[in-house]
């Protein structure tokens, strides 16, 4: 977890696309988020450029669509802050061939292979106004030792399905960890954010979040912005009617789901971990390669 030298904010809101799925590319029929996330082999410097989002968003899809913005210099920007001559184009991906799933059948993740749609854009000479993470952006060893229960924590993505659609932007929330980020919550790799999260945020990742000081291993506290990888929302905790309480999947039809549970505003995660596992499914070999 390295401390961010541009504006780690703007970076975080840039990682996002609002994703839909569907049986065709005229009729969507799911919403969530998805993520850019990037494997580049350290040999051959082959790379991917992965869209992360649940297996429960995709699931029945044949398709997904999404919008990049790009523009010729995305350091020249008008008075609000949006780079000048911005383009956003939506593209239509066929799941055949570009789906991969988490091989945890109880994981629900999985990645679209969107490569050839992200290199259309390079090609053309415009800028991609967007963030991939890799693996270092996942929280390190150091800072793992010094982790502590509750954590301050950024949440992107598209709660409810809403969204700058002017601006193609996310909604960013904040919120903590209500369990220890890298403990296994009732024994699986998951753990609880303290943040509201509804239809349209499963797939949102979660960033461990300091500024404008951050803490360091030994304690000590450094002036700055930090932040670190450390999961992927799916779920919420509901208590139903008859008072019981549920660890449940975030819907994700397009139109409105009439909910019959009382939302207790905490989110589940996944562990950034997981999401790992997409290099070595990528690129067989490629963990022992990476320092």
């Amino acid at each position: 977890m390295a401390a961010i030298q541009l504006p780690a904010e703007n970076a975080l809101v840039r990682n996002t696309v609002r994703l839909l799925a569907g049986p065709t590319p005229d009729l969507m029929t799911s919403t969530g988020t998805g993520f850019f996330y990037q494997v580049i082999h350290p040999v051959t410097n082959a790379a991917k450029v992965l869209m992360i989002t649940n297996k429960h968003v995709v699931r029945g899809a044949e398709f997904v669509r999404f919008v990049l913005s790009s523009a010729p210099a995305l350091s020249d920007l008008d008075a609000e802050h949006q780079p000048k001559s911005r383009s956003d184009d939506e593209f239509a991906v066929s799941l055949a061939g570009n789906l991969i799933l988490h091989p945890e059948v109880d994981t629900d993740l999985c990645a679209i292979d969107v490569t050839m749609q992200y290199g259309l854009l390079l090609n053309s000479g415009r800028q991609i106004r967007a963030m991939n993470l890799d693996w270092s952006w996942v929280i390190e060893d150091t800072d793992r030792i010094a982790l502590r229960d509750i954590e301050q924590v950024l949440v992107i993505g598209y709660p409810s399905g809403l969204w700058d659609s002017h601006n193609n932007m996310p909604i960013a929330r904040r919120g903590i960890t209500a369990t220890h980020a890298l403990a296994r919550y009732q024994g699986k790799t998951n753990f609880l954010v303290d943040v509201a999260a509804f239809q349209g945020s499963s797939g949102s990742p979660v960033f461990l979040y300091e500024s404008p000081w951050f803490r360091q291993p030994d304690g000590s506290c450094s002036p700055g912005t930090k932040v670190a990888f450390i999961g992927v929302v799916w779920g919420v905790v509901e208590r139903t009617v008859t008072g019981e309480l549920q660890a449940v999947e975030m819907p994700s039809a397009v139109t409105q789901v009439p909910v019959m549970q009382s939302p207790m505003n905490l989110a589940i995660a996944l562990h950034a971990d997981a999401v790992r596992d997409f290099d070595e499914i990528v690129f067989p070999g490629i963990r022992a390669l990476q320092k």
